[in-house]
């Protein structure tokens, strides 16, 4: 499937099995530019090396709960005001307003630990095996007319924010989860801080080909040089476009933050109107712009946040306004945390980033180029959200599904986006879904069901927001969907609609332990726990059209394929797809009733309506190594970057490795596509100019046999 992506062809075996399923438009590709190499294939014991599969990392198999810490439970109505008395805008606390603190806390989101009722004992039960909860570091509690209870306006980033409860209280948060087996990520923030600093006259974003940077001796310097990072000049903080101010009695923690030079002091980013090196250095919603370009503030923010993983023993790490930090500050920031994080224990610490993108040829940059391991998945859940609620863009997901190989790297190890279907930015699951379609009551507690179900069961790792087993919606997104989980004293949230459920009026969301959305939550993640191809496994697309899609996916261990086809019609779907388990019966895991395959792999399914089935096959994997397999080289059309692509001629279900080999030099890894249209892709900029190199693709079937395609070469040159 691959409409938006002219020059990423499916290959021949995929197009032949897809055939008889449908038929989609496609461009030609681009204009081959590899030819054939003199180059000798890698040796049997290279090839076999360099297509051994990497485990994925254990972020493969978690299913997060992310929550809003503050609108949980209040375990603690001491701190509500944080010891500070006067009224809101003194402490921040105000319980009727959706924009100021409400008392949840961290003993309230403990809770009883292992008490299925009150403790987070009901998460894990939930099935949830990983707590992202939001920045627990102190604020600057009030700003405007709005208070700081989501986390996200830090001044000191030493210590817990005393609204929330002590450092006691959330180790033992931590020390609770996992004493139940469950992971803790922390929401992190390295673009910014509060806005704490004054800048004088302020405004909108000064560019630095305007008003350039001034070093202490008063030359001017442009921070591309200094990407080497060696030395740093000494800042003149007379010589920034705005004049920064630190107010007398307004300190950051640490001390190094009090330095004004630390930061940009360009402005406000301009939105709609704005330069990369805006959106890097100007101030995003006048919270200051931290000066990322800096050692100083790199070291400073990689020591600050090891500090919770060596005191707290923290899993992991969600990193707020991901793009918004110089390109080459994760490179810098992640080792100096993985370093931290192994020295206390910490093996599989695990990193994800947030990026408001709906490109993911933007969103590929971060795991190829900019350092960061994982991103959340925003043109999935675009995908997801519109397919179940309006009955189409099937081929929309399947696309996004399609192009994961654009995040692969040379480290083989899997792609594992983190997904979602609503936020506390954007709004909640069931608005996104209901933002898509007319329907209410009922219907459109199916279409919230059909959403979780492709969340929970497509790859990726997937995160819930608190409140969405309870079927909140909410009226829209930031503070308005970030309701109380317990009796809330906003008025508005009493009345508001509900899926499946009636208006919570002055009752606590808690008691509400059958919601349909809750308890499908607890089904798919069981399902997901026994069946780890749900996590893990490899995806193909068998069926993209309009509101129905199929899938395959492939369990490597035990060498079953199982198929997922998911319908947002409002009739039942009656579709014939591939599969490569040909004379199989195939039973039943969700939905629908069982099924077996003709000779040639044939599957007929019955979909129903606003409903999804999930069958096993009850075949192994022939694991058939093809008779051949292909590769050519084109230049990717959206990227300036290269693409090779292999054709298989076999039905197998294998991975393909990409290989590239210098002039000189041994064979190494370019990228491991798991599942077809197979393609891998070399970045120019890695390769010296016009420098002559050799690719080859490597198949490994199911049961492990190898083949080898042709060498190719290709002139490496600058693209785009």
């Amino acid at each position: 499937m691959n409409a938006p992506f002219p020059n990423r062809t499916t290959n021949a075996r995929l197009a032949a099995l897809l055939a008889f399923a449908v038929v989609l438009s496609t461009t030609a590709a681009a204009p081959t530019v590899a030819r054939a190499s003199g180059t000798a294939p890698p040796s049997a014991a290279v090839a076999r090396a360099l297509s051994v599969p990497i485990a994925p990392p254990p972020l493969a198999t978690e299913r997060i709960y992310f929550a809003v810490t503050d609108r949980y439970a209040n375990g603690d109505p001491t701190n509500d005001r944080a010891g500070t008395a006067g009224n809101r805008y003194a402490n921040g606390f105000d319980p009727t307003d959706p924009a100021w603190f409400h008392g949840g806390d961290l003993v309230g989101l403990r809770g009883g630990c292992t008490d299925p009722q009150t403790g987070l004992q009901r998460i894990k039960n939930l099935g949830f095996t990983g707590l992202w909860l939001t920045p627990p570091f102190g604020q600057r509690w009030v700003q405007g007319e709005s208070a700081a209870y989501h986390g996200y306006w830090i001044t000191d980033f030493t210590t817990v924010d005393r609204h929330l409860g002590t450092e006691a209280d959330f180790a033992a948060l931590v020390t609770c989860a996992h004493s139940i087996g469950m992971r803790v990520y922390l929401d992190i923030v390295v673009n910014h801080t509060a806005d704490v600093t004054t800048l004088s006259p302020g405004g909108s974003f000064v560019e630095p080909s305007t008003s350039p940077y001034h070093a202490c001796d008063g030359s001017t310097f442009d921070l591309s040089v200094y990407t080497s990072w060696a030395v740093f000049p000494c800042l003149n903080a007379s010589s920034f476009p705005y004049v920064a101010t630190i107010p007398t009695g307004m300190t950051r923690a640490p001390s190094w933050l009090n330095d004004v030079t630390v930061y940009h002091n360009r402005g406000d980013i301009s939105w709609g109107a704005c330069s990369d090196t805006c959106y890097e250095q100007g101030d995003f919603f006048g919270l200051d712009d931290l000066f990322t370009e800096q050692p100083r503030v790199v070291n400073g923010l990689a020591a600050v946040y090891a500090s919770w993983i060596t005191r707290f023993h923290v899993d992991g790490f969600r990193i707020d306004t991901a793009k918004h930090v110089d390109r080459a500050f994760f490179g810098r920031f992640m080792p100096q945390i993985i370093v931290a994080a192994k020295a206390a224990g910490i093996k599989s610490f695990q990193a994800f980033g947030e990026d408001y993108e709906k490109d993911e040829n933007v969103l590929a940059q971060f795991s190829r180029t900019r350092g960061l391991p994982n991103v959340l998945d925003f043109p999935l859940q675009d995908a997801m959200t519109h397919l179940a609620g309006s009955a189409t863009g099937a081929l929309a997901v399947a696309d996004r599904l399609e192009s994961d190989d654009l995040f692969q790297n040379p480290s083989g190890t899997p792609y594992v986006p983190v997904t979602f279907l609503g936020n506390h930015d954007m709004g909640r699951a069931a608005l996104m879904v209901a933002a898509q379609s007319s329907s209410r009551g009922a219907t459109l507690a199916a279409r919230v069901l059909l959403a979780t179900d492709m969340l929970l069961l497509l790859r990726g790792t997937p995160v819930v927001m608190y409140g969405d087993e309870f079927g909140l919606m909410g009226s829209g997104g930031d503070a308005a969907a970030r309701q109380d989980l317990f009796a809330t004293h906003v008025s508005a949230w009493q009345n508001e609609e509900r899926v499946d459920a009636p208006a919570i009026g002055s009752g606590s969301s808690f008691a509400d332990t059958r919601n349909p959305i809750g308890l499908r939550i607890a089904r798919l993640n069981a399902l997901r726990a026994s069946y780890p191809v749900f996590a893990v496994g490899t995806t193909i697309v068998r069926y993209a059209r309009k509101g129905v899609i199929v899938l395959s996916r492939i369990d490597s261990a035990s060498h079953r394929e199982y198929l997922e086809a998911f319908n947002a019609g409002s009739s039942p779907a009656m579709v014939q797809v591939a599969s490569v388990t040909p004379s199989s019966n195939w039973s039943s895991l969700l939905g629908g009733s069982s099924a077996r395959s003709t000779a040639a792999g044939v599957v007929s399914l019955r979909i129903p309506a606003i409903g999804s089935v999930v069958l096993r096959s009850a075949r192994h994997l022939s694991g058939k190594a093809p008779k051949r397999v292909a590769i050519a080289v084109a230049e990717d059309t959206f990227n300036p970057l290269y693409v090779a692509t292999a054709t298989v001629a076999g039905t197998d279900p294998g991975t393909v490795t990409f290989a590239v080999k210098h002039a000189t030099g041994t064979w190494t890894r370019l990228a491991t596509d798991p599942s077809s249209p197979y393609r891998g892709y070399l970045d120019p900029a890695r390769f010296a100019r016009n420098e002559r190199v050799s690719l080859v693709a490597i198949f490994r079937s199911t049961a492990g046999t190898i083949r080898v395609s042709r060498v190719v070469g290709l002139t490496v040159r600058p693209l785009g």
